[in-house]
């Protein structure tokens, strides 16, 4: 740790620590929000403060809670999606940063992936929510830089910490081997009854334990995930609506229509028509940081 300190201050001494913020603040999404798949130069870090989402990285889904925070890396493909419920509330970093490799080499959260899904990481949103008054602030401050230097080096310590946390965790979660399950054969007929066969636990495990660890049931994830891919579909592609039904899982182009209409508010043929083209920037709320807080 001597070690370590040492780099850091030499570090911040030459001034070798480089920081290019995009943006950071506190975000609210209404229900059934979609931000479309996109991908840029900068790590992002997303915690949710209040809600339910799902983000798409790649052709993984991944649930996100209250509570839950995910760190998505340069050029990774991404999109995000509300539950149709209820809105949700987001604390959101986007920067590029440049670090000696010497001190790269003591972070974990520097050991690029695709992304990190972690839980309980009320220190990280406390750090996201400073780093974001600093980052809004119109009050000049001659310290302000080093602040915020400080700051994200405070970040980049507990995310590595997270980082290496989940490589300590000895017990493989089922509730993820389902998710990836249903991530991959959304298109077939799956019920709870034959999930807890193929994976060896009981039906009352998976509903009880998939709600804790996603905040939605086994169900509302599995037709949240078929929506989601029709989306994409009269997004992308000129497939009719009876084909996308079928594609997605559906058992008759009037169930998937009927379906798609409670958790979007449109038709298929709406959504394709009022959707195309839509700028996603112009439908979020950001949050205005207060002088005393967030």
């Amino acid at each position: 740790m001597e070690r370590l300190e040492q780099k850091i201050a030499q570090m911040l001494t030459e001034n070798t620590l480089k920081l290019d913020i995009r943006n950071a603040g506190i975000f609210r999404f209404s229900s059934s929000y979609r931000f479309e798949k996109h991908n840029h130069r900068e790590i992002e870090i997303v915690y949710i403060k209040s809600g339910h989402c799902m983000m798409g990285v790649c052709e993984k889904f991944v649930p996100l809670q209250e509570g839950d925070c995910i760190v998505l890396y340069p050029g990774v493909s991404h999109w995000f999606f509300v539950d149709r419920k209820e809105s949700c509330k987001i604390a959101q970093l986007e920067f590029c940063v440049s670090v000696p490799e010497t001190v790269e080499q003591e972070f974990s959260f520097f050991q690029f992936r695709q992304f990190h899904k972690f839980s309980n990481c009320e220190l990280i949103r406390e750090l996201i929510e400073a780093i974001s008054r600093h980052y809004r602030s119109t009050r000049k401050n001659p310290y302000g830089a080093l602040q915020m230097k400080l700051l994200y080096l405070q970040l980049f310590i507990e995310l590595s910490l997270k980082v290496e946390e989940n490589k300590r965790a000895v017990k493989h979660s089922k509730i993820i081997d389902i998710i990836n399950y249903i991530n991959e054969n959304y298109a077939y007929d799956i019920q709870v009854e034959e999930l807890a066969g193929q994976f060896g636990i009981s039906s009352r495990y998976i509903r009880k334990c998939f709600q804790k660890e996603t905040g939605i049931s086994c169900s509302q994830y599995l037709t949240s995930v078929r929506i989601e891919k029709a989306k994409e579909m009269l997004w992308q592609s000129p497939k009719t609506v009876t084909e996308i039904a079928t594609l997605t899982g559906f058992n008759s182009s009037q169930y998937f229509s009927r379906v798609f209409q409670q958790y979007t508010g449109h038709t298929p043929l709406e959504y394709r028509n009022i959707w195309k083209g839509k700028r996603a920037e112009e439908r979020y709320t950001i949050e205005l940081e207060k002088e005393n807080g967030i």
